[in-house]
Protein backbone atom coordinates (compact mmCIF):
# COMPACT_ATOMS: atom_id res chain seq x y z
CA UNK A 1 0.00 0.00 0.00
CA UNK A 2 1.31 3.45 -1.17
CA UNK A 3 1.89 6.05 1.73
CA UNK A 4 -0.70 7.94 0.33
CA UNK A 5 -3.61 5.04 0.12
CA UNK A 6 -2.59 4.50 4.08
CA UNK A 7 -3.24 8.50 4.74
CA UNK A 8 -6.51 8.25 3.06
CA UNK A 9 -8.09 4.74 4.06
CA UNK A 10 -7.52 6.10 7.58
CA UNK A 11 -9.15 9.50 6.88
CA UNK A 12 -12.16 7.63 5.30
CA UNK A 13 -13.07 5.59 8.13
CA UNK A 14 -12.53 8.17 10.67
CA UNK A 15 -14.84 10.15 8.91
CA UNK A 16 -17.13 6.77 8.62
CA UNK A 17 -17.31 6.72 11.63
CA UNK A 18 -19.10 9.91 12.75
CA UNK A 19 -21.56 9.67 9.48
CA UNK A 20 -22.54 5.84 10.46
CA UNK A 21 -23.39 7.54 14.13
CA UNK A 22 -25.65 9.76 12.98
CA UNK A 23 -27.47 7.11 10.55
CA UNK A 24 -27.15 9.28 7.40
CA UNK A 25 -27.33 7.09 4.28
CA UNK A 26 -24.26 7.47 2.16
CA UNK A 27 -21.31 6.24 0.16
CA UNK A 28 -17.79 7.45 0.13
CA UNK A 29 -15.37 6.80 -2.98
CA UNK A 30 -11.82 7.90 -2.77
CA UNK A 31 -8.46 7.56 -4.74
CA UNK A 32 -4.70 8.95 -4.59
CA UNK A 33 -3.95 11.26 -7.56
CA UNK A 34 -2.06 8.84 -10.28
CA UNK A 35 1.66 9.95 -11.68
CA UNK A 36 0.54 10.24 -14.75
CA UNK A 37 -2.56 12.62 -13.61
CA UNK A 38 0.21 14.38 -11.03
CA UNK A 39 2.27 14.91 -14.06
CA UNK A 40 -0.15 16.35 -16.29
CA UNK A 41 -1.18 18.81 -13.76
CA UNK A 42 1.93 19.56 -12.55
CA UNK A 43 3.46 20.18 -15.73
CA UNK A 44 0.80 22.87 -16.60
CA UNK A 45 1.02 24.35 -14.03
CA UNK A 46 4.60 24.51 -12.19
CA UNK A 47 5.36 27.82 -13.58
CA UNK A 48 2.16 29.32 -12.21
CA UNK A 49 2.42 27.30 -8.73
CA UNK A 50 6.11 28.57 -8.55
CA UNK A 51 5.26 32.43 -9.02
CA UNK A 52 2.35 32.45 -6.62
CA UNK A 53 3.56 30.34 -4.00
CA UNK A 54 0.38 27.76 -4.73
CA UNK A 55 0.44 24.27 -4.13
CA UNK A 56 -1.61 21.33 -5.57
CA UNK A 57 -4.26 20.35 -2.81
CA UNK A 58 -6.13 17.05 -4.17
CA UNK A 59 -3.46 14.47 -4.12
CA UNK A 60 -5.32 12.85 -1.86
CA UNK A 61 -9.22 12.87 -2.23
CA UNK A 62 -12.31 11.51 -1.81
CA UNK A 63 -16.16 12.17 -2.59
CA UNK A 64 -19.28 11.58 -0.56
CA UNK A 65 -22.26 10.55 -2.13
CA UNK A 66 -25.49 11.20 -0.08
CA UNK A 67 -28.64 9.85 -0.78
CA UNK A 68 -31.07 12.56 -0.05
CA UNK A 69 -30.04 16.39 -1.16
CA UNK A 70 -31.14 17.84 2.73
CA UNK A 71 -28.33 16.29 3.94
CA UNK A 72 -25.84 18.11 1.82
CA UNK A 73 -25.83 21.11 3.92
CA UNK A 74 -25.67 18.95 7.50
CA UNK A 75 -22.13 17.68 6.15
CA UNK A 76 -21.14 20.95 4.21
CA UNK A 77 -21.78 22.76 8.06
CA UNK A 78 -19.90 20.00 9.78
CA UNK A 79 -16.81 19.66 7.73
CA UNK A 80 -16.73 23.32 7.70
CA UNK A 81 -16.48 23.69 11.33
CA UNK A 82 -13.82 20.77 11.62
CA UNK A 83 -10.39 22.71 12.69
CA UNK A 84 -8.63 21.17 10.27
CA UNK A 85 -10.99 23.07 7.50
CA UNK A 86 -9.01 24.94 5.15
CA UNK A 87 -11.15 26.46 2.51
CA UNK A 88 -14.08 25.38 -0.37
CA UNK A 89 -15.11 26.20 -4.00
CA UNK A 90 -19.10 26.77 -3.98
CA UNK A 91 -20.85 27.51 -6.72
CA UNK A 92 -23.76 29.89 -5.88
CA UNK A 93 -27.03 28.69 -7.67
CA UNK A 94 -28.71 31.43 -10.44
CA UNK A 95 -32.17 31.31 -10.93
CA UNK A 96 -32.37 31.26 -14.85
CA UNK A 97 -30.22 28.81 -15.11
CA UNK A 98 -29.30 25.06 -14.91
CA UNK A 99 -25.60 23.58 -14.37
CA UNK A 100 -23.75 21.20 -12.24
CA UNK A 101 -22.78 23.18 -9.08
CA UNK A 102 -19.27 22.70 -7.56
CA UNK A 103 -19.11 21.48 -3.96
CA UNK A 104 -15.35 20.91 -2.87
CA UNK A 105 -13.35 21.18 0.13
CA UNK A 106 -9.70 21.66 1.04
CA UNK A 107 -8.87 19.82 4.32
CA UNK A 108 -5.43 20.35 5.91
CA UNK A 109 -3.93 16.55 7.11
CA UNK A 110 -3.97 15.94 10.56
CA UNK A 111 -1.08 15.88 12.80
CA UNK A 112 -0.98 12.00 13.01
CA UNK A 113 -0.91 11.08 9.34
CA UNK A 114 1.80 14.35 8.42
CA UNK A 115 4.39 11.62 8.29
CA UNK A 116 2.79 9.44 5.66
CA UNK A 117 1.53 12.70 3.89
CA UNK A 118 5.27 13.43 3.84
CA UNK A 119 6.08 9.95 2.26
CA UNK A 120 3.23 10.47 -0.02
CA UNK A 121 4.67 13.53 -1.85
CA UNK A 122 8.08 11.81 -1.84
CA UNK A 123 6.98 8.84 -3.81
CA UNK A 124 5.81 11.89 -6.74
CA UNK A 125 8.58 13.97 -8.79
CA UNK A 126 6.78 17.35 -7.21
CA UNK A 127 7.19 16.75 -3.70
CA UNK A 128 8.01 20.64 -3.04
CA UNK A 129 4.53 21.61 -5.16
CA UNK A 130 2.39 19.49 -3.29
CA UNK A 131 0.34 20.40 -0.17
CA UNK A 132 -0.32 18.94 2.91
CA UNK A 133 -4.19 18.51 2.13
CA UNK A 134 -7.11 16.58 1.01
CA UNK A 135 -10.05 17.52 -1.15
CA UNK A 136 -13.55 16.54 -0.06
CA UNK A 137 -16.49 16.90 -2.91
CA UNK A 138 -19.85 16.54 -1.46
CA UNK A 139 -22.99 15.34 -4.29
CA UNK A 140 -25.87 13.45 -4.27
CA UNK A 141 -26.38 9.60 -5.68
CA UNK A 142 -28.82 11.06 -8.45
CA UNK A 143 -26.62 13.46 -10.00
CA UNK A 144 -23.09 11.36 -9.33
CA UNK A 145 -23.91 9.55 -12.40
CA UNK A 146 -24.36 12.21 -14.55
CA UNK A 147 -20.93 13.93 -13.34
CA UNK A 148 -19.37 10.57 -14.65
CA UNK A 149 -20.75 10.85 -17.59
CA UNK A 150 -19.90 14.40 -18.24
CA UNK A 151 -16.30 14.43 -16.89
CA UNK A 152 -15.29 12.02 -18.95
CA UNK A 153 -16.80 13.00 -21.97
CA UNK A 154 -16.98 16.50 -21.86
CA UNK A 155 -14.85 18.21 -19.08
CA UNK A 156 -11.40 16.29 -20.36
CA UNK A 157 -12.37 16.93 -23.56
CA UNK A 158 -13.99 20.48 -24.01
CA UNK A 159 -12.70 21.68 -27.39
CA UNK A 160 -14.67 18.93 -29.03
CA UNK A 161 -17.82 20.34 -27.83
CA UNK A 162 -17.24 24.25 -28.87
CA UNK A 163 -19.54 23.48 -32.11
CA UNK A 164 -21.78 22.15 -30.08
CA UNK A 165 -23.85 24.77 -28.22
CA UNK A 166 -27.16 22.92 -28.26
CA UNK A 167 -26.23 19.64 -26.77
CA UNK A 168 -24.05 21.02 -24.38
CA UNK A 169 -27.18 22.52 -22.99
CA UNK A 170 -29.04 19.86 -23.72
CA UNK A 171 -26.63 17.89 -21.40
CA UNK A 172 -26.91 20.78 -18.42
CA UNK A 173 -30.86 20.16 -18.89
CA UNK A 174 -30.71 16.14 -18.00
CA UNK A 175 -28.80 17.72 -14.97
CA UNK A 176 -31.31 20.18 -14.40
CA UNK A 177 -34.13 17.27 -14.47
CA UNK A 178 -32.03 15.10 -11.64
CA UNK A 179 -32.16 18.16 -9.46
CA UNK A 180 -35.91 18.43 -9.69
CA UNK A 181 -36.31 14.65 -9.33
CA UNK A 182 -34.11 15.10 -5.75
CA UNK A 183 -36.82 17.61 -4.30
CA UNK A 184 -39.47 14.90 -5.72
CA UNK A 185 -38.05 12.70 -4.01
CA UNK A 186 -37.91 14.72 -0.78
CA UNK A 187 -41.88 15.52 -1.29
CA UNK A 188 -42.61 12.09 -1.55
CA UNK A 189 -41.45 10.59 1.86
CA UNK A 190 -42.57 13.75 3.86
CA UNK A 191 -45.97 12.93 2.02
CA UNK A 192 -45.98 9.27 3.43
CA UNK A 193 -44.56 10.01 6.65
CA UNK A 194 -47.56 12.74 7.12
CA UNK A 195 -49.78 10.02 5.90
CA UNK A 196 -48.48 7.81 8.37
CA UNK A 197 -48.45 10.20 11.23
CA UNK A 198 -52.10 10.24 10.41
CA UNK A 199 -52.80 6.71 10.50
CA UNK A 200 -51.00 6.08 13.67
CA UNK A 201 -48.43 3.98 11.68
CA UNK A 202 -45.62 5.18 14.04
CA UNK A 203 -42.66 3.05 13.46
CA UNK A 204 -43.27 3.90 9.15
CA UNK A 205 -43.98 7.67 10.20
CA UNK A 206 -40.45 8.00 12.21
CA UNK A 207 -38.53 5.88 9.06
CA UNK A 208 -39.69 8.11 6.44
CA UNK A 209 -39.67 11.32 8.39
CA UNK A 210 -35.65 10.72 9.81
CA UNK A 211 -34.31 8.73 6.92
CA UNK A 212 -31.50 7.39 8.46
CA UNK A 213 -29.99 3.66 9.01
CA UNK A 214 -31.95 1.84 12.02
CA UNK A 215 -30.34 -0.49 14.17
CA UNK A 216 -33.62 -2.28 14.05
CA UNK A 217 -37.01 -3.23 12.84
CA UNK A 218 -39.05 -1.09 15.31
CA UNK A 219 -40.73 0.96 17.76
CA UNK A 220 -41.52 -1.09 21.52
CA UNK A 221 -45.14 -1.84 21.33
CA UNK A 222 -45.23 0.23 25.05
CA UNK A 223 -43.96 3.55 22.79
CA UNK A 224 -46.59 2.81 20.35
CA UNK A 225 -49.43 2.66 22.90
CA UNK A 226 -48.01 6.34 24.61
CA UNK A 227 -47.74 7.59 20.98
CA UNK A 228 -51.41 6.40 20.09
CA UNK A 229 -52.70 7.74 23.75
CA UNK A 230 -50.77 10.72 23.39
CA UNK A 231 -51.53 12.58 20.02
CA UNK A 232 -50.22 15.85 20.84
CA UNK A 233 -46.94 14.52 21.76
CA UNK A 234 -46.77 12.61 18.57
CA UNK A 235 -47.67 15.77 16.67
CA UNK A 236 -44.84 17.18 18.10
CA UNK A 237 -42.56 14.43 17.69
CA UNK A 238 -43.90 14.28 13.30
CA UNK A 239 -43.18 18.11 13.09
CA UNK A 240 -39.41 18.35 14.91
CA UNK A 241 -37.15 19.23 12.19
CA UNK A 242 -34.86 16.40 11.03
CA UNK A 243 -32.22 18.51 10.14
CA UNK A 244 -31.89 19.69 13.47
CA UNK A 245 -31.89 16.57 15.25
CA UNK A 246 -29.19 14.94 12.65
CA UNK A 247 -26.71 18.00 13.26
CA UNK A 248 -27.19 18.00 16.99
CA UNK A 249 -25.85 14.47 16.77
CA UNK A 250 -23.35 14.92 14.86
CA UNK A 251 -22.22 17.80 16.73
CA UNK A 252 -22.45 16.02 20.26
CA UNK A 253 -20.76 13.01 19.19
CA UNK A 254 -23.96 10.89 20.21
CA UNK A 255 -22.68 7.42 19.69
CA UNK A 256 -25.24 4.89 20.39
CA UNK A 257 -26.95 2.54 17.95
CA UNK A 258 -29.53 3.85 15.95
CA UNK A 259 -32.37 1.68 17.50
CA UNK A 260 -35.95 3.13 16.18
CA UNK A 261 -36.54 3.89 19.77
CA UNK A 262 -33.28 5.88 20.63
CA UNK A 263 -33.67 7.85 17.42
CA UNK A 264 -37.34 8.61 19.14
CA UNK A 265 -36.12 9.37 22.46
CA UNK A 266 -33.49 11.65 20.36
CA UNK A 267 -36.13 13.61 19.14
CA UNK A 268 -37.85 14.12 22.40
CA UNK A 269 -34.97 15.07 24.00
CA UNK A 270 -33.27 17.55 21.59
CA UNK A 271 -36.85 19.66 20.85
CA UNK A 272 -40.03 18.09 21.84
CA UNK A 273 -38.97 17.73 25.94
CA UNK A 274 -41.81 15.05 27.05
CA UNK A 275 -41.05 13.95 30.48
CA UNK A 276 -43.57 11.27 30.83
CA UNK A 277 -42.31 9.71 27.49
CA UNK A 278 -38.63 10.36 28.70
CA UNK A 279 -39.34 7.68 31.64
CA UNK A 280 -39.08 5.18 28.62
CA UNK A 281 -35.41 5.66 28.16
CA UNK A 282 -32.81 3.00 29.25
CA UNK A 283 -30.80 4.76 32.57
CA UNK A 284 -27.91 4.95 30.88
CA UNK A 285 -29.21 6.65 27.75
CA UNK A 286 -31.11 9.29 29.75
CA UNK A 287 -27.64 9.54 32.08
CA UNK A 288 -25.58 10.42 28.30
CA UNK A 289 -28.58 12.69 26.84
CA UNK A 290 -29.34 14.53 30.20
CA UNK A 291 -25.66 15.28 29.40
CA UNK A 292 -25.42 15.87 25.82
CA UNK A 293 -28.68 17.87 25.44
CA UNK A 294 -29.80 18.90 28.65
CA UNK A 295 -32.16 17.49 31.42
CA UNK A 296 -35.33 17.68 30.44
Amino acid sequence: MSAGNKVLKEIVADLESVLNKCGIMYHVFYRTKSVMSIDSKLKKKSAEYKEKGKKMQDLLALRITLYFTDDVEIIHNYLKNQPNFDSESVDESEVDKFCPKRLNLVMRVQEKHLQDMKAARQETDYEDLIDDTYEIQIRTILSEGWHEVEHDLRYKCKDEWDDFKEESRLLNGIYATLENSEWAMLTLFDRLSYSQYKNKAWNSMLRNKMRVRFADKGLSEEICTYLSNNTETAKLLFRANRSVILKSVMEKGFSYPLTYDTVLHLINHIKVKDKILAKYEDDILKQDMDLLFGEL
